[in-house]
């Protein structure tokens, strides 16, 4: 995981002394919440946000790319900031920063066949070369980003590109500090990748681990898209049961998203007319308040928290 870092602007310059606090916004998917997000901190003035909060995207590094299970992404968020505490990293974390740097220079521009030997060479490099595991910690980041560059250049075509290792490793990490700062989990309560039963009670150990922690815990049942339904009065009038199943309607759509398209003509969930929930973000927090926002009732049923995280950021 790692900070967006051109998304945490702040929105205006105040002449006041008075600390920021940063909202490590962390999504279980990655285009439809992201939109949302970044249409509300490009907003914050208009929405009444308050301007000493900054809205941080938390975003997947290459290897966690895909990944939709709220405990693995709880788990590697609590693995990172472990790292940050400790002053260590993993030979995985700073493969990912490797990879992110080269993203980020326009080496590499797509995550297809290129990053894919990249990462391999990388992988191979640390495993067979330097006889150590990824979960393993790096000793000395400088002379290992050295080393693993190296082999990147005589097994790859990627030679040249960085005249600095430092720049690798310089504000990668989240910058996160406790007891001010506050990382917010906006999830989908999907019974397929976020099982709750009690060989693997998930809900559970992501609720409890959140409250230990003092995480945000921002979940939607059945999904995202009930709560960009919630901007629309019609909301009332749909089917619980279904709501809650949210059976798939089409091969590629369920019944959630197949709703919100009847009332959002040509939405999918990498393009949409944001501007238009931005003007009807009271309307949903309203709407909220009809359905559960309570954490431990939201796993069996209809309802959302996203309102009370929107509510929390005007304060």
């Amino acid at each position: 995981m790692r900070e967006k870092k051109n998304f945490a602007q702040r929105s205006k310059v105040l002449a006041s002394a008075e600390a920021r606090k940063k909202y490590f916004l962390v999504y279980e998917g990655e285009e439809t919440e992201q939109i949302y997000f970044d249409a509300v901190n490009e907003q914050k003035d208009s929405l009444g946000i308050n301007p000493l909060i900054e809205l941080v995207p938390v975003m997947r590094s290459y290897s966690e790319v895909g990944w939709s299970n709220p405990k693995k992404i709880l788990d590697r968020v609590l693995l990172n900031l472990e790292e940050d505490e400790k002053k260590t990293i993993s030979y995985e974390t700073l493969l990912n920063w490797i990879m992110e740097y080269l993203f980020d220079l326009k080496v590499l521009t797509t995550r297809g066949v290129m990053a894919k030997n990249v990462w391999t060479v990388l992988c191979t490099a640390c495993q067979e070369t330097m006889q150590v595991r990824l979960q393993d910690d790096v000793s000395d980041m400088e002379k290992t980003c050295t080393e693993l560059l190296g082999i990147l250049a005589e097994e790859t075509e990627i030679t040249h590109v960085i005249d600095d290792v430092s720049k690798i490793i310089k504000e990668q990490a989240i910058t996160y500090a406790e007891g001010l700062d506050k990382i917010c989990f906006i999830i989908d309560r999907d019974r397929e990748s976020f099982v709750s039963h009690p060989e693997n009670d998930q809900y559970s150990y992501v609720l409890n681990k959140c409250r230990d922690n003092g995480f945000g815990f921002y979940l939607t049942n059945p999904c995202f898209e009930f709560w960009l339904l919630l901007h629309f009065d019609e909301v009332m009038n749909l089917d619980m049961e279904q709501l809650l199943e949210n059976p798939k309607v089409t091969s590629k759509r369920r019944f959630t998203e197949q709703q919100l398209r009847a009332l959002m003509p040509g939405f999918t969930k990498a393009k949409y007319n944001v501007d238009m929930l931005m003007q009807r973000i009271d309307k949903a927090i309203s709407n909220e308040k009809q359905f559960c926002e309570d954490d431990q009732e939201l796993e069996h049923t209809v309802g959302s928290k996203v309102g009370l995280l929107l509510e929390e950021l005007r304060k």
